[in-house]
């Protein structure tokens, strides 16, 4: 469902107080011996009421909120204030990416979009190991090129997995391709 009428939400509202306490949600009458003042119905009002001034301070949307942020998006401009500092994994990179803006003004940047992009692109792939029993990403040729490479790394429980480590090449390739990466996402999400 969407959003919903909010004229006709308040009006729901003052009517499930008025109910709630005992009253004609029309006049504002109290009202006697109703199935209105029955403690279990004005239980109910007053939850009924709750959601839907959660549905108000949600702008009207039912369910889950709006997808829209409220945030502006990620300011590509930003990404010419990038150094590199080290090799490192993905979130790590992306988190040293967000540090650049105002997260409360701008919305952060996911790992998710990149890695879909890399992959679309074949700089990454993804296939099954026998080793570890499951699908695993690894960089293709094409993205050892660019500076992208897979290491087989161990927990701190002992238990293997494919890390993939972006180099400074790997990583100066994405923030120059960080708008068609961006455009990308919008148009196939």
């Amino acid at each position: 469902m969407g959003c919903i009428d909010m004229k006709k939400l308040e009006t729901a509202i003052l009517y499930l107080q008025r109910i709630a306490d005992g009253n004609n949600p029309v006049n504002n009458m109290p009202v006697e011996d109703s199935v209105i003042n029955n403690q279990n119905v004005i239980r109910c009002m007053f939850f009924v009421k709750e959601v839907l001034e959660e549905v108000k301070r949600n702008g009207g949307v039912i369910g889950r909120k709006s997808k829209k942020s409220e945030k502006l998006e990620f300011p590509i401009e930003s990404l010419t204030s990038f150094a590199y500092q080290e090799e490192k994994g993905i979130t790590k990179f992306v988190a040293q990416l967000n540090e650049l803006i105002n997260e409360e003004i701008y919305q952060k940047l996911s790992f998710r979009p990149i890695t879909r992009w890399l992959k679309v692109n074949e700089f990454l792939k993804e296939e099954y190991s026998e080793k570890f029993k499951k699908n695993i990403t690894i960089a293709t040729e094409k993205g050892k090129e660019i500076g992208i490479r897979s290491e087989e790394r161990v927990n701190s429980q002992g238990i293997s997995y494919m890390h993939i480590i972006y180099e400074r090449k790997a990583q100066e390739f994405i923030v120059q391709n960080m708008e068609g990466i961006l455009n990308y996402e919008k148009e196939n999400s």
